[in-house]
């Protein structure tokens, strides 16, 4: 390549101003994605607390009991403390399997206990609507500061999973409604300050994948609230996200899988009260199909969702195995998803690259066979060995690997365990050649 210089004497001065500097542009998003504890090799240990709530539950049950632990979600321990009364006290929600149940009965139990005197004691204690407890999320709904109970369960085979709801008061369990679901989430869906349910469901060879909005009224009653037929056949969902409009309407992104290897997006919204679509046809979902594993997530801490959908750089024959792929990350604009930038997207580590918008279409990107690192050239019409460079990063973790980009000018510019990120900004006279400060703020780390 063209045009390589070094400033290996600038690397100590500048490490920790582009570490820190790095840090500014980590950005996240506001996700329901499911966090498995399937992984786990043996459940975490009980402290001083949970172990006396275990033991009154032995004193009530028998000893015959092993705990159960939820699969997903943001509650993964055998023991859920909330207040679910509204009385101003914590109660505790604990999972168990009771063993010395006959093969007829379901062996999986909830039990509810309380502080009486300052001793746990079991109020109450009812079977489960499942074989397995996936998740358990504990929240208001409707008007009503009071939590709900929200249990999702499972079968043997984690193949049907069922969503009941609950509500807890004078030490009894009331059972409020009960569904199929995929993926469901509790939250405010059309500023009303209430929250709504949204229930997700798979395709199936009885039924096409769906999305339910239910309200929760005055009267206690679980209410249908609009039911779409999903434009996608979703056979599993990766998340659900947040984000609001120009007009402050809120809307739904879902990440849904329409097969092993590809992801799509549906956008809904609440209008006049119903969930209701936001893109025009299934031909808009379509075009966010992408390799899973690439989520759509807020880029830039604005508070809006981008999609990202791949293509190729220029320059790559469609079936090329050595093309590196570029990411067109879309936004929505009234019923319509548009381009707001483009870049590159590495799931693998982590890193992202945004494209000045001067490159774009006349820079591509290959893959250094010698070193992994990506190289961003100049593109003039074709992939050749002489393309002017113009800045290349790359991961490292060998002792070797971080002396030799070191001492050959690359910056520092994150970590990540022992991942080491770096990068190199060529110095040249050629017009697209950008100064390493302002490359800097293209990258963004997650």
């Amino acid at each position: 390549m063209k045009n390589k210089l070094r400033r290996w004497n600038f690397q100590k001065a500048l490490t920790a101003f582009c570490l820190l500097f790095s840090l500014l542009f980590t950005t996240g998003c506001d996700a329901k994605i499911g966090a498995s504890v399937d992984t786990l090799l043996k459940p975490p240990s009980l402290s001083e607390e949970q172990k006396q709530i275990y033991l009154a539950l032995q004193d009530c049950v028998g000893d015959n009991i092993t705990l159960q632990y939820p699969r997903s979600g943001n509650n993964l321990s055998a023991f859920t403390i909330a207040d679910l009364d509204d009385d101003g006290e914590d109660e505790v929600l604990i999972f168990y399997k009771k063993t010395s149940l006959a093969a007829a009965e379901n062996t999986l139990r909830v039990g509810v206990l309380n502080q009486v005197d300052e001793q746990w004691q079991v109020v109450c204690d009812i079977p489960a609507d499942g074989a397995e407890i996936e998740t358990v999320e504990i929240s208001p709904m409707g008007a009503e500061s009071r939590n709900r109970i929200f249990f999702g369960y499972s079968g043997t085979d984690q193949s049907d999973k069922l969503l009941t709801i609950y509500t807890y008061e004078d030490g009894m369990m009331t059972q409020l409604f009960t569904t199929n679901y995929t993926m469901f989430d509790v939250e405010d869906m059309d500023n009303d300050d209430q929250k709504e349910l949204l229930v997700l469901t798979r395709t199936t060879d009885a039924a096409n994948a769906a999305a339910a909005m239910y309200r929760l009224n005055t009267q206690e009653n679980v209410n249908l609230s609009g039911k779409l037929d999903l434009r996608t056949s979703f056979t599993d969902y990766s998340q659900i996200l947040y984000s609001k409009r120009s007009d402050n309407t809120p809307t739904i992104f879902v990440d849904g899988q329409s097969s092993t290897a590809t992801v799509m997006t549906e956008i809904f919204c609440v209008s006049e009260g119903i969930l209701a679509y936001v893109l025009e046809n299934s031909e808009a979902v379509a075009a966010t199909a992408r390799t899973v594993g690439y989520i759509s997530m807020d880029i830039d801490g604005d508070g809006s969702i981008e999609i990202p959908v791949q293509e190729s750089f220029p320059g790559y024959e469609e079936d090329a195995s050595d093309q590196v792929k570029l990411i067109r990350w879309l936004e929505l604009n009234g019923n319509q998803l548009t381009e707001k930038t483009r870049g590159y997207f590495d799931l693998s580590d982590g890193c992202m690259f945004l494209l000045p918008k001067a490159w774009y279409e006349t820079v591509t990107a290959i893959t250094d066979a010698l070193t992994g690192d990506i190289v961003f050239c100049r593109y003039d019409g074709e992939i050749t060995d002489d393309m002017i460079e113009l800045m290349r990063y790359g991961v490292v973790q060998e002792e070797e690997e971080i002396e030799d980009r070191e001492s050959d000018g690359y910056l520092l510019i994150h970590t990540k365990g022992k991942a080491q990120y770096y990068f190199k900004a060529e110095d040249s006279d050629d017009s697209l050649t950008k100064d390493w400060k302002e490359l800097l703020t293209c990258f963004r780390f997650i």
